[in-house]
């Protein structure tokens, strides 16, 4: 009867079992995994129903970021699909993932949005649907936008119509409506800095063929969208990666994640070294492109 929040991320390695016949063609455990999942999700909407409170909460399932198609574990069938690219990518194959939304009575029936909507955008929105968003901190840039819009009213009414997209701390693209510029890249062109990787994602939807000439109207537009963005940057730098022993400070959890908390910590703290120290130590030297927090 109280308002609640839920997220759930499932780790394929936590439910498949080696020794459990394959049920699907192809016997990847990508493909496996998905089978389950899709159990998984159907028991917690015939929950959500059971109970009564279906129409009353969005359920939204979505993917993380890209397969891992650079070195991957032997038998996971993880490889590309109509996108170039995985984990780790600027290309659209590393971000860009599906997402379903579902609430009966809300959303209607079997609709196909092509809008762009961030990762980021959930927790604004989320907020904005619930009445909350007087808690949504005010002295910090707070990337996500407000798409209830979307959600209610369906395709064409997304309030983002483009994405920046970095690879660690270096602006890898710009996408800009059906329109994408490469900002680093290994083609020759493109890493000369004439400009020439410039992509429709609609006929070009792997990155595969950069249109200097027949995009060059697009060359304005993306020069001045990241302009205004690194002097956004400018006056609101990036801040470092919050570091601590895993699983303590949490608010809220649940009991057996304090248990696991307090485990941890006891582990810590028998240790010879000093693991907070180390957990905290910056990187020293100069290039941080690709220092991701880890």
């Amino acid at each position: 009867k109280k308002p609640f929040y839920v997220q759930y991320w499932p780790n394929m390695m936590n439910f498949l079992k080696p020794d459990v016949p394959k049920k699907t063609v192809s016997g990847g455990k990508v493909a496996e995994a998905f089978l389950k999942l899709d159990a998984f999700i159907a028991r917690v909407m015939k929950e959500l129903k059971d109970l009564g409170i279906a129409e009353n909460t969005l359920f939204i399932a979505m993917a993380d970021n890209g397969p891992m198609v650079h070195n991957p574990p032997p038998g996971w069938g993880m490889l590309e699909g109509i996108y170039r690219g995985g984990k780790g990518d600027f290309t659209e194959g590393g971000v860009r993932v599906p997402a379903f939304a579902w609430w009966p009575g809300v959303i209607g029936e079997g609709q196909v949005v092509g809008d762009i909507i961030h990762v980021t955008d959930l927790y604004t929105t989320f907020a904005g649907l619930a009445g909350a968003k007087k808690y949504i901190p005010r002295d910090r840039v707070i990337d996500g936008i407000d798409q209830s819009s979307l959600l209610l009213n369906g395709d064409t009414f997304s309030r983002r119509d483009y994405v920046f997209i970095y690879q660690g701390h270096t602006l890898g693209a710009t996408v800009k409506g059906r329109y994408k510029k490469h900002w680093i890249s290994s083609d020759p062109g493109g890493a000369s800095g004439v400009g020439a990787d410039y992509f429709d994602l609609y006929t070009d939807p792997r990155e595969s063929n950069p249109m200097l000439v027949p995009l060059i109207h697009t060359q304005g537009q993306f020069a001045r969208m990241r302009f205004r963005h690194e002097l956004m940057k400018k006056k609101y730098p990036d801040v470092d990666n919050a570091k601590d022993i895993p699983l303590t400070g949490l608010s809220n959890a649940r009991p057996e994640t304090k248990n696991i908390g307090i485990r941890v910590k006891k582990y810590i703290e028998a240790m010879p070294i000093k693991v907070k120290d180390y957990i905290k130590m910056k990187v020293h030297w100069k290039r941080k492109d690709f220092d991701w927090g880890h």
